[in-house]
């Protein structure tokens, strides 16, 4: 018998060694942490309800940031060689805080990525699970976050430049780079018994990069139908895709029964300077029982510039301008102002030091989560979403720290 196992034991670690062989696997990670200070942040005095806006209060903030300019995460990548041009694919990515080690997503494992997939060489890769959707694989690279992270995101990330969303149950085509070309599309099933529609979401995208010269442009489109007025969903979103409306810019168009996003980046290289423009339409569409009743646009527009003054040294600087539509056709429309700036030193290829810091000033009327018409307020980029202003139209943060890749 023991003769018996030991020769199972060498057979076994004979074929383990063959698949080594013809595939890899790959652990991966960012570790982000710093001190954080933000002037104005909102605390509940009093809860709101529909009818009665919360009363809320603000007071400065300075204290430990995990992921102050990338989340915290690891994960798994992994290549298998099918021959013929041929592989097969996956990804299995964790999000958690550096400062107390939770999950970023209570009860979720992979709450960042998960996929598996086969991809060719010539034909392109077809994936299965938890995704990005193209406006994150296509155009977030070239937009303001690629060069100063999420403190230069568009106010609330309100248009995913900054990779809020992943589309679970999805399926994804990504084709191979054509003359400086690739294309994404993706779509995501909702799961709903009848309907093909409900819960579902889609997007397509391309991009083009050759030589000085890279841009790209993606459509998104979620649908968060309700099946009544008693659907347990009422209010809230749920869907395939994630919620983004994580801030006081976009927290009154949860209910949304479909939300649209239309994005585009494009930079230039001149040098040591890469200078970029950027812009986004987001539409949130209301159904039978949403909370709000007018369609809500944001259109937002920037400009961004980065300079590698050293091959260690770079500083980067961003601004963007969000305008969205009146809320009940008679208030201000709700406008916002936002400028951002960063310092990244590389203390070697995988660990770097940061400095970033972002100002915005809110004005006119928008939705709180209740639906009831109140004042704009400030909330810097995807920096501050959870951590808003509140009595205040205007808001600065400043976040400091180190961050390794591995």
């Amino acid at each position: 018998m023991k003769k018996k196992l030991i020769l199972a034991s060498l057979v076994l670690g004979t074929g383990a060694g063959a698949a080594c062989a013809q595939s890899s696997v790959t652990l991966y990670g960012i570790l982000d942490a710093g001190i954080g200070y933000s002037n104005n942040q909102a605390v509940t005095v009093t809860p709101g309800a529909a009818g009665r806006p919360a009363m809320l209060v603000n007071h400065s903030k300075l204290g430990f940031v995990s992921g102050s300019t990338f989340a915290d995460r690891w994960g798994l990548k992994g290549v298998e060689d099918l021959g013929g041009g041929y592989r097969a694919v996956f990804t299995l990515e964790n999000g958690f805080n550096i400062g107390t080690g939770a999950f970023a997503s209570a009860g979720t494992m992979f709450n960042r990525q998960a996929f598996v997939g086969l991809g060719n060489t010539r034909y392109g890769t077809l994936t299965f699970g938890r995704q990005y959707d193209p406006l994150v694989d296509l155009v977030e690279p070239l937009g303001p976050t690629r060069f100063l992270n999420g403190i230069a995101a568009h106010p609330g990330d309100l248009d995913d430049f900054d990779n809020s969303l992943r589309i679970s149950n999805s399926v994804k085509y990504t084709s191979p780079v054509m003359g400086g070309f690739t294309i994404e599309a993706l779509y995501g099933f909702g799961g709903q018994p009848g309907s093909m529609h409900d819960k579902s979401t889609y997007g397509i995208g391309a991009a083009y990069a050759r030589g000085p010269l890279a841009g790209s442009v993606a459509y998104y489109r979620a649908d968060n139908s309700k099946t009544g007025p008693d659907d347990v969903t009422n209010g809230t979103w749920v869907g395939s895709s994630d919620s983004i409306f994580n801030s006081s810019i976009n927290a009154g168009f949860a209910s949304a029964e479909t939300l649209q996003i239309i994005g585009t980046a494009w930079n230039y290289v001149i040098g040591p300077v890469t200078l970029g423009l950027n812009y986004s339409n987001v539409q949130y569409r209301p159904g039978p029982f949403s909370l709000f009743h007018r369609n809500q646009k944001f259109n937002t527009g920037g400009a961004v510039a980065s300079w590698q003054v050293t091959s260690t040294l770079a500083l980067a600087t961003a601004y963007a301008y969000s305008r969205g539509s009146s809320v009940d056709g008679s208030s201000s429309p709700p406008e916002y102002n936002q400028i951002s700036v960063a310092a990244f030193k590389n203390l070697s290829k995988w660990t770097i030091l940061f400095l970033v810091g972002g100002y915005q000033h809110a004005s006119g009327r928008t939705l709180d989560a209740f639906g009831n018409v109140v004042d704009a307020t400030a909330s810097v980029g995807d920096a501050s979403n959870g951590g808003g202003s509140s009595a205040s139209n205007s808001q600065v943060v400043v976040r400091a720290g180190i961050r390794h890749h591995f």
